[in-house]
Formats: C-alpha cells, structure tokens, sequence
C-alpha cells in the first residue's frame, strides 16, 4: 500500500513537471486580451530596455482568474521600435510564480516575468511598443499592448561596437581593405560564433554578389568573444583582395561596392565602401 502511494505521488510530480512548449503566436493573429490585465513597468538603463511584468489575483481556487494566473507557462515580450528606427524582437521571460499566503479568499498568487534587451545597435528609442503575450499550460495565449514615449537626446544611445570603412591600399592586381571597430559597450554581450572574423563582399552596380570572402571555407563552429574588448579602445581588422571573384575569374572593370563586417552575433557590425577597380594586371 506504502509502495503504491508513492507511486501515485513519484507520477503526479512528473506530470506536474511536464510544461507546455506552444509556439509563439504569429503576429498577423488576433489575440485576446488576458482576462487578468497585468502590471508593467518599462524602464530605459545603460542603453537597453529592462521590461517587468506582473499578473496577480485572489487566490480562490473556484475561480477561472485564479486558474489564468496559476496556469501562465510562458511570456514572451515583442518590442516593436517604432520612432526613428523600426526594429522588432521578441524576448522570453523567465518566470517567477508567488504568494502572499496560502489563504483562501485573502492572499493573492501571481506570476512575473522580467527581462533586458541590450540594444546592441543603439538604435533610438523614442516610442517603444512592448505587447506582452502569455500562454497558458492549456494552450490558450492572450495579449495586450503597452506604448511607452521615453525623451532622449539624440544619439545618446551608443551600439555596443561602431566601425569605419577604409580602403588601405590599391594597386592594378589587389585591394587592401580595412575597418575599424571601436568597443563603447556590452563586451560580453557580443561574440563571434565561429572562427570567422572579418568578412568582404563585393557587389556590382546591378547588386549582384560577386565576391565574399567566407566564400567556400569552413570555419571552426565555436564562440570567441568581439575584439575590442575595452570601451574606448579601438582594433584594425584588413582583408587583401586579389581581383579575383568567387568562380576564380578577374572581375572586370568598373564601379563597385564593398560590405564589410564583424561576423557576430547579436547582429553583426557592418559599413559599405564604394571603390573604382580598373581591373587586375596581368
């Protein structure tokens, strides 16, 4: 009897354990409101966003309120930038489940959620829309909307890394290219995700991809971390290339463009330089 009782409980506690991983609704779906509206607080520091937010209620086991907040299994926050940038990303909430107490009808249970996003880009954050969207263990998922206006001066907000194109060196068979990335923030925050640092591109008038660097190689899939490390410091990264495309052939004469970029992860950190080649001696 003692054995079977406590595989009842051994059972319960795996079910209990077992959450639910419903995908995030598409945005172009309509989403109800939560029957509890929520508490939130979003909050501009270092750069980033820190986003909170609260569902709380009576504690009344009799109630469908209380079951809504019992049951919240995910949270999720879709920042939409929509002052001088138009940027949209989506962060999950680690949950945090309380009580003020264990009496009926008295205390109250709630289910936070708190998050930051670093903004790596700098991007101006002028008018920020936060819709936050819970799911619950049943599956059913709900939403609503908060508009937040923060006053900042103007390109108050630095990128984690800037870089500046330049064109070192040409001669009639090579290009020398250079950028130079300068660390004001978030070292840490950014990383390479494999052993490619510096990649070259190069399109022509019409847009088409006639060159990359990355071309064809296989690079070591592992994390390194964005140089420079130090705010304030500065790193030259070049790359020298030969003439050549990416079938092997002379790239004619004319007018193109170069992309240049830090291969990283958030988002990568890229300039454009426009060069005149008059093509490869032979």
């Amino acid at each position: 009897m003692n054995l079977m009782r406590v595989i009842g409980t051994i059972v319960v506690v795996v079910i209990a354990g077992c959450r639910s991983a419903a995908p995030p609704p598409s945005p172009s779906v309509a989403i109800p409101r939560p029957p509890v509206l929520p508490s939130t607080n979003v909050q501009f520091m270092r750069g980033g966003l820190n986003v909170e937010v609260q569902f709380a209620t009576l504690r009344d086991t009799t109630s469908p309120l209380h079951h809504f907040v019992f049951s919240i299994d995910t949270l999720r926050v879709r920042l939409q930038l929509r002052g001088r940038a138009r940027f949209d990303t989506l962060l999950y909430l680690p949950l945090v489940n309380g009580s003020s107490g264990l009496r009926e009808k008295i205390d109250t249970i709630t289910t936070e959620g708190y998050g930051r996003w670093s903004n790596p880009l700098g991007l101006p954050l002028d008018s920020v829309r936060c819709i936050f969207e819970a799911t619950t263990l049943q599956h059913q998922q709900y939403a609503i909307a908060v508009d937040t206006a923060f006053h900042l001066p103007p390109d108050s907000i630095k990128p984690f890394v800037t870089v500046t194109p330049f064109i070192d060196e040409q001669t009639d068979s090579s290009i020398t290219f250079a950028l130079l990335a300068q660390r004001h923030r978030g070292f840490g925050e950014d990383y390479h995700p494999t052993s490619e640092r510096f990649r070259v591109e190069i399109f022509d008038q019409d847009g088409n991809l006639r060159f990359s660097s990355n071309h064809g190689i296989d690079y070591l899939q592992a994390i390194y971390p964005v140089e420079p490390r130090i705010a304030g410091e500065f790193k030259r990264y070049t790359f020298e290339w030969l003439g050549y495309d990416n079938a092997g052939d002379i790239l004619p004469p004319g007018r193109y463009t170069a992309v240049l970029s830090l291969v990283a992860k958030p988002y990568p950190y890229t300039a454009r330089v426009s060069f005149d080649w008059q093509g490869r001696a032979r």
